[in-house]
C-alpha cells in the first residue's frame, strides 16, 4: 500500500489492519494459500504474539482486528506475518513448480539485491479502534467483504470459510480459533 496512515501504538487498543498483495494481485485466491494464511495467523496467535479478534482473507488482501501486547506492538507483528507468509507462499509455488508465478513476483522486486522475491504491498493501513461502534462496523465490513457484488466470494458471510464471520454470525466455529471480541467489550 502506498497509503500508511498508523496511529502512536497503544497496547489498550485493538486495531484495525488491512494489508495487500503486490499490485494488488490475486495470489491469496487458492485455498492452499488461504490455508498458509490462516495457520500463521493461528501459529502467531498461540505464541501470544497477539490477540485475534477478526479476520478475513481475500483474493489480494486481508483485513484483522487484533491487539498487540506492549512487548509486541504491531508494527513487529505485521512485520514478521508478512515475512512468514512470504516465505511459504513462495515456497508453496516453488514445490509446485509455478515458474510463471515465480517469474512475476521476482520481475516486481524493486531491490534484487536484497531480496528474490516480492508478495506484500509494503506498509499496511491500521487504525486504532477506540470505541465498541468503531469495531462493530469494522467486523461487519470484515465479513460482508466476501460477499460484496465484485467479490462475490460468499452467498453469505458465514458461508465463507476464511474469515471469522461463522463464529460470531452463527455460533458456530471458525476456521482457526479466535479471541472473542464480546468478552473483551463486555
Amino acid at each position: 500500500m502506498t497509503t500508511e496512515w498508523r496511529p502512536d501504538f497503544d497496547p489498550a487498543y485493538m486495531y484495525f489492519i488491512t494489508t495487500t498483495a503486490v499490485q494488488r494481485l490475486p495470489l491469496f485466491q487458492r485455498d492452499v494459500i488461504k490455508r498458509l494464511l490462516v495457520d500463521t495467523l493461528d501459529c502467531m496467535r498461540l505464541r501470544e504474539r497477539f490477540k485475534l479478534y477478526a479476520f478475513v482473507i481475500m483474493p489480494n488482501h486481508i483485513h484483522l482486528i487484533i491487539q498487540c501486547s506492549a512487548d509486541d506492538p504491531y508494527d513487529d507483528v505485521m512485520r514478521d506475518f508478512k515475512k512468514h507468509t512470504a516465505d511459504r507462499l513462495i515456497r508453496q509455488l516453488q514445490a509446485e513448480d509455478n515458474q510463471p508465478a515465480l517469474a512475476r513476483l521476482a520481475a516486481l522486486v524493486a531491490r534484487p539485491e536484497r531480496q528474490q522475491y516480492v508478495v506484500w504491498e509494503e506498509g499496511y493501513l491500521a487504525k486504532a479502534a477506540y470505541s465498541a461502534r468503531f469495531i462493530q462496523q469494522k467486523m461487519n465490513y470484515i465479513h460482508d467483504n466476501p460477499c460484496q457484488p465484485h467479490w462475490n466470494l460468499a452467498e453469505s458471510p458465514v458461508a465463507y470459510l476464511w474469515s471469522s464471520a461463522r463464529f460470531y454470525l452463527s455460533d458456530g466455529r471458525a476456521i482457526i480459533p479466535l479471541d472473542d471480541v464480546r468478552a473483551a467489550l463486555a
